[in-house]
């Protein structure tokens, strides 16, 4: 039990006194910590190295950047009160501390109460050993009491005449009286969680990361898989809850935190690369590059809390919340081009499966969808703040989410009406015309990225497409499809491998298109050479066993098939396990199949997901889009789901026929209004192994011509808008000098 503070003072020995859990309920160094990351969490990695070289070192460090008000610090109010006893008795008060001297000497001129401060300096961590050296030097042996409250003390009171035991458990309690004679305590209200009750609380719940970090997983799972698509809705919302009452780079930091949390659990699926330690270096820095865009969206948009009450209004929030979702698009727009562009996972692909709904893409793009979903969630977080703030008008918040609601009921019926048979896109034969049909067959041969690698497989790589292809191809097919990867020898190259692609055409009077590394040969014309150009190439191959065109793919992936600025900075390569690299093509290549009145083009990989780039494929007498791609690399993960959600949008965008062969899934075809249809799916039920399926895809009737989407003839208007608006909404708030 603590002493009366009436107790008359032993004024003879000074007394030391512990700063961090005595002094204070808390640690200073974890106090100063959790407000530097929270304030940036990327300083997690110099914390990580100063502390790799010692926690003076890092303590010294925190105290350089971060100053902390000691009057907000909780102190042990009783142990307090006993020490102004002490000081007024005539007793020299010293505290002696671990923590950094910078840190420690605020602290003492708040409490007002201490004649000397001894803290760590950068070099020395002033603990244990260390301080009881120190105050053996400074006061003789056994001449100091010690005010401590941890493990950490037990070799300090050792040194100490007396232990005062403060805010500590019974088990340090028992041991500070067997290391010296037991003085006064002050225990009875010891709290063993208290400094990661703080710490936590200061970094997650104040800051708004924790919340933010929610928010950013309930995002993630909007996408498939899980894609639980009404959580896009309710998304962007929370991460503005997460940044409430915070404004200019604190509310960005929040939205960091958010976009960071989305793109690592939207990518988890990288980490299925085989290959040890690069996908999950990968994974990180493309978490962090992509969370940027989240942080500047909530930075543009977070929403002023203290508006005079006469300004606070439906129209300013309404207004408010259409420049927040333009804001969204024009950030979206800016990350399908910015170096190469990676518009995966674009908000409105979420809802691939509201068909009716997604039918605006045929004018605004899928950044029209992606807008209504935020316009939405923002009239929805708008809601809240007036319940909030205005719990006594029961019913004024139903006027926040009138608009949206409506606006998004109507485009569905209108999308409803769209999908009438009668109004079948890009036809205007009745719907008594029986439509003509391509018969395709798509083989997915679930090749492992590892055995793609393996030049040793090669021959029977090959086979076992081959024997796949045989299997299929008694069904009177037109057109089969090979996916990206299917083989691994070039194929205007190796004759062997041409002979069996030819072979199996003329055997089956069947056109072919099919995924293979091509080479321009150098100068010297070896494809062997240095300056030979490589590509990612799909060949399209007649019924007479001719390789009647190529196309080179024109949006490669970075560190997959080339290094981005390896040229001025030649030690990225070292971060990436490939070690050549891929040229890009120049153009798209339509494939023609004259006999059969069939105009198509090739996406190959991930080309499928840039709503904008694909446009050039679609001609106004295109029939269908073709995608080949390879996702072997991923396993049975997500990725393939994800893409396969992007692809559906490209159909709708421009009113065509998208078919899909993949190696290792999704394999189907997308019919022009984004539905996906005849998913294969191997002998165990999966959509992953190998196997193959024969599609029939609906053609126009002689004739008849498409009728091309807004889309598809004038892009991305909509989208351009949305930057207008975004830049407007950037010149305004750096007017207001808001920052």
């Amino acid at each position: 039990m603590p002493p009366s503070i009436n107790q008359p003072p032993e004024t003879a020995v000074p007394l030391c006194v512990d700063l961090d859990g005595t002094l204070i309920r808390t640690d200073l160094m974890w106090e100063h910590l959790a407000r530097l990351l929270r304030r940036n969490p990327l300083m997690l990695f110099p914390v990580l190295w100063w502390w790799a070289r010692g926690r003076a070192r890092l303590k010294q460090e925190l105290a350089r950047r971060v100053t902390i008000d000691p009057a907000t610090l909780p102190y042990h109010a009783e142990f307090l009160a006993w020490l102004r006893v002490q000081k007024a008795a005539g007793r020299k008060l010293v505290l002696a501390t671990a923590s950094d001297i910078a840190m420690a000497r605020p602290v003492a001129a708040h409490v007002g109460l201490f004649d000397d401060v001894l803290g760590s300096d950068g070099k020395t961590n002033l603990r244990s050993g260390n301080k009881v050296r120190l105050l053996t030097e400074k006061f003789g042996v056994k001449g100091f009491d010690y005010a401590g409250n941890s493990t950490a003390d037990y070799a300090v009171w050792r040194g100490s005449r007396q232990a005062v035991v403060v805010n500590a458990s019974s088990t340090v309690l028992k041991q500070a009286g067997q290391c010296t004679t037991l003085g006064p305590t002050f225990c009875d209200h010891f709290a063993a969680l208290e400094n990661a009750r703080r710490f936590w609380g200061e970094l997650l719940i104040k800051s708004g990361y924790l919340a933010a970090a929610g928010a950013g997983t309930v995002l993630a799972l909007a996408f498939p898989k899980p894609g639980i698509a009404g959580l896009a809705w309710v998304g962007p919302g929370l991460i503005l809850l997460a940044a409430r009452g915070k404004s200019g780079w604190e509310s960005a930091r929040v939205g960091y935190v958010a976009g960071l949390f989305w793109a690592l659990v939207s990518f988890a699926w990288l980490l299925l690369i085989p290959v040890t330690g690069f996908p999950l270096l990968g994974w990180l820095a493309l978490s962090a590059y992509l969370a940027l865009y989240p942080a500047c969206w909530v930075w543009l948009v977070a929403y002023d809390e203290s508006p005079p009450v006469t300004r606070d209004t439906w129209s300013r929030r309404t207004l408010w919340a259409l420049t927040g979702s333009a804001a969204w698009v024009a950030l979206e727009m800016l990350r399908a081009r910015l170096f190469g562009g990676l518009p995966w996972n674009l908000l409105g692909v979420s809802q691939y499966t509201m068909t009716p709904l997604i039918q605006i893409a045929t004018v605004t793009g899928v950044y029209g969808v992606s807008f209504l979903v935020v316009w939405t969630s923002l009239s929805l977080y708008s809601a809240v703040r007036l319940i909030l703030s205005r719990p006594a008008t029961r019913f004024a918040w139903q006027m926040e989410i009138v608009l949206p609601l409506l606006t998004v009921a109507i485009l569905f019926a209108a999308g409803l009406v769209h999908l009438r048979p009668e109004a079948a896109k890009g036809t205007t034969v009745s719907i008594s015309t029986k439509l003509p049909y391509l018969r395709v067959t798509m083989v997915q041969p679930s090749i492992p990225q590892t055995l793609i690698w393996d030049d040793g497989d090669d021959a029977a790589l090959l086979e076992k497409v081959l024997n796949l292809s045989r299997q299929a191809l008694t069904n009177d097919t037109d057109l089969l499809i090979w996916p990206e990867a299917a083989m691994t020898k070039m194929v205007r190259y190796d004759e062997d491998t041409l002979r069996s692609v030819t072979d199996l055409a003329r055997t089956n009077h069947a056109w072919i298109i099919l995924g293979s590394d091509d080479a321009e040969p150098s100068r010297q014309g070896d494809t062997n050479s240095a300056d030979a150009d490589y590509f990612n190439s799909s060949f399209l191959v007649s019924p007479y066993g001719q390789l009647a065109n190529v196309y080179h793919k024109r949006k490669l992936v970075a560190f997959g098939e080339f290094i981005p600025l390896v040229k001025w900075l030649p030690f990225i390569k070292w971060f990436t396990p490939i070690t050549g690299g891929f040229t890009p093509g120049e153009r798209a290549v339509p494939f023609e199949l004259p006999n059969l009145k069939v105009k198509t083009a090739v996406l190959i990989c991930f080309e499928d997901i840039f709503p904008d780039f694909v446009r050039e494929y679609a001609d106004d007498d295109t029939d269908f889009l073709v995608n080949i791609t390879n996702d072997g690399w991923f396993g049975s993960g997500s990725a393939q789901w994800q893409q396969a959600a992007a692809a559906s949008f490209r159909a709708v965008e421009n009113g065509l026929p998208l078919l899909r062969c993949a190696n290792t899934g999704l394999t189907c075809w997308i019919d022009a209004h984004g539905h996906l249809q005849d998913i294969f799916h191997d002998a165990e039920g999966t959509v992953y192994g190998p196997g193959s399926t024969t599609v029939e895809i609906p053609l126009l009737a002689p004739g008849e011509k498409r009728v091309p989407t807004y889309y598809h003839q004038y892009g991305d208007r909509f989208g351009w808008a949305c930057v207008v608006v975004a830049v407007g909404l950037i010149v305004r708030k750096r007017r207001a000098g808001k920052n």
